[in-house]
């Protein structure tokens, strides 16, 4: 059986779904600035080629499954505050998300799984709590492994995979470039390179490393808050990965604005050592990481609830965190008051 197109269903087709063995895959990514060397739809390729791909498989495995690519929505948070960018409030993705997954749930799909290329923290924090809300309240399995895939993978995770891809041993260039920092990097311009080269920039090879400014007053409050972990022995390792990631977006978003830190900085990594090897055997690993997540909660093996990334692992970036906050403030004066 191959894959069906949701766009092509009838009502007739949506009616003899069975809910414990279909599943629905679909893409999340907006529209955004990526160098001055990728199309703007970067992320919106990437989550549809891993929804299609990862779809294309799981049918191959489970020929009795109901298998559905849906139409990718262009939507997204924490984008590239540049000409072009899409983005909307963290807030209204999460809502446009559980209304979809809603939507989902009552058309008899049992699982769900939401692909995404952007890597934006708020848009990853939101597109994972909007998932775990659907699951929990219409009782389907909806989840989105992507960032935790592509986490793996643009950290240095995935090297020894990557080399038994390549058949040949990274070089000192692309060790380093490959690390650094990803947003039409290394990975993603090699991505595009093995997805469509006629969509790349040529000058991508004289780009070289380069990196939004961090925002000053909090990477020291983060350094601060880590150090006197350190001390107390504890590990500071999350803390000093979120206040820079926090302090890198803000200098990005203020670098984009108002010219902080100097040049205006459109991307992040080191696209110059791209190439289409690269991106056949990264396209290659997000299938297969993809994949193996899909078939564990689908065996039972899993709770979609525990797939989640460092997306979700601090509380700053949840959607509706500061409207929280100010709601326990204002309780807090109003409470205060009374008693008084």
């Amino acid at each position: 059986m191959s894959v069906l197109r949701a766009e092509e269903l009838t009502y007739s087709q949506i009616r003899r779904f069975d809910r414990a063995r279909t599943i629905a895959f679909q893409p999340v990514s907006a529209l955004e600035v990526h160098g001055p060397h990728l199309p703007i739809g970067m992320d919106w390729y990437m989550a549809g080629w891993m929804a299609e791909e990862s779809a294309r498989r799981f049918t191959e495995r489970h020929p009795e499954w109901t298998v559905v690519a849906m139409p990718a929505l262009a939507i997204g948070t924490d984008e590239l505050p540049l000409r072009g960018s899409m983005n909307v409030p963290p807030r209204t993705l999460y809502r446009a998300v559980v209304s979809h997954g809603r939507a989902l749930a009552r058309a008899g799909y049992g699982y769900v799984v939401v692909t995404n290329g952007h890597g934006g923290p708020r848009h990853a924090a939101a597109l994972e709590a909007a998932c775990r809300w659907v699951s929990r309240r219409y009782g389907i399995a909806m989840f989105t492994p992507s960032i935790a895939v592509l986490h793996r993978i643009i950290t240095g995770g995935r090297f020894e995979l990557t080399e038994s891809l390549l058949g040949r041993a990274l070089t000192d260039a692309e060790r380093h470039g490959l690390v650094i920092g990803e947003h039409a990097g290394a990975w993603e311009t090699s991505f595009m390179l093995a997805q469509d080269a006629a969509l790349v920039g040529s000058e991508y090879r004289s780009l070289g490393p380069l990196a939004p400014p961090r925002w000053k007053p909090l990477a020291r409050v983060g350094d601060w808050i880590a150090a006197r972990r350190e001390r107390r022995g504890k590990d500071a390792s999350k803390v000093r990965q979120a206040f820079d990631g926090l302090a890198g977006s803000l200098g990005w978003l203020l670098n984009a604005k108002f010219g902080y830190g100097g040049r205006e900085v459109s991307y992040k990594g080191d696209p110059s050592v791209a190439s289409v090897e690269l991106g056949h055997a990264f396209r290659e690993i997000l299938a297969r990481d993809c994949l193996e997540i899909v078939e564990q909660v689908t065996a039972g093996r899993r709770v979609a609830s525990a797939v989640r990334s460092i997306a979700s692992d601090h509380a700053v970036i949840q959607p509706g965190f500061f409207v929280k906050v100010a709601a326990i403030v204002v309780a807090a004066v109003v409470l205060g008051s009374l008693l008084l």
